[in-house]
């Protein structure tokens, strides 16, 4: 689907708001003489007309807009000197380049995701209920499922304790270890067992800022690639092991 233009009426001017900001851009168009205050309005009063605008629509017109508010605001401010009018005119073609040209990057995003959304729409799901012959054959999920069993389940729930960290202690408790302290100890329990869980090599503190420094010095071992960290599964046991050098 490719979005469809705002064309700005204004005066003599009829067409795409980019083909305004062209024309200022040459200077064909003195934009002196155009009330963006207007055409704004406008744009305000057909998006509220026209809700089902496309989202490309809206930001290539407030694109258009803002350049154009911003050569009218230059020209207007005056400089104190022409040399620095001129640098400041080189810096502006600039940015403005490279606006335009991130703005063509993101319109051809926009338009691609705009075709995809269309040809999804072609796609119709396939109901495949179970046959009747092979009802009978599915088991019953809900058999030994009863009002106790979900009470008991419930209250197992509700009687899990969440976990209470006092951040005030963490800030002010001072740790009893390094990281450089504790990169060497890992060091040498890896060379005594090869591989060591997380939980092994934390239990030994009580303080969580220890905890956090034990866990920083794994990542500085993982990032020289002294050892390897192995987690089978999401909130999981950490697995680490010694890296075999070849």
């Amino acid at each position: 689907m490719t979005a469809q233009q705002y064309q700005i009426k204004y005066s003599d001017f009829n067409g795409p708001a980019n083909l305004l900001l062209d024309l200022v851009k040459k200077r064909k168009v003195d934009i002196y003489q155009i009330k963006l205050s207007i055409i704004i309005a406008d744009f305000v009063n057909h998006i509220k007309s026209n809700k089902d605008e496309l989202i490309d629509t809206l930001s290539s017109f407030l694109y258009t807009a803002c350049i154009l508010l911003e050569i009218k605001s230059s020209t207007i401010i005056p400089s104190q000197s022409r040399a620095v009018e001129d640098e400041i005119e080189i810096i502006d073609k600039s940015i403005l380049l490279e606006r335009e040209k991130q703005y063509k990057i993101y319109q051809k995003i926009s338009n691609y995701f705009g075709k995809l959304i269309e040809v999804e729409k072609l796609y119709f799901i396939r109901e495949s209920p179970v046959e009747m012959e092979f009802i009978d054959l599915l088991p019953d999920f809900l058999d030994k499922l009863n009002v106790e069993h979900i009470n008991y389940l419930a209250s197992m729930l509700l009687k899990k304790n969440d976990i209470d960290i006092d951040f005030y202690n963490f800030y002010i408790d001072n740790s009893t270890t390094t990281i450089m302290d504790e990169i060497n100890r890992i060091r040498q329990l890896i060379l005594d067992k090869s591989e060591i869980t997380f939980r092994q090599l934390s239990e030994s503190y009580e303080l969580l800022i220890d905890k956090i420094i034990c866990f920083l010095s794994i990542l500085e071992l993982y990032k020289s690639e002294e050892i390897d960290i192995i987690q089978f599964e999401n909130f999981g046991n950490i697995m680490i092991k010694r890296m075999i050098k070849k």
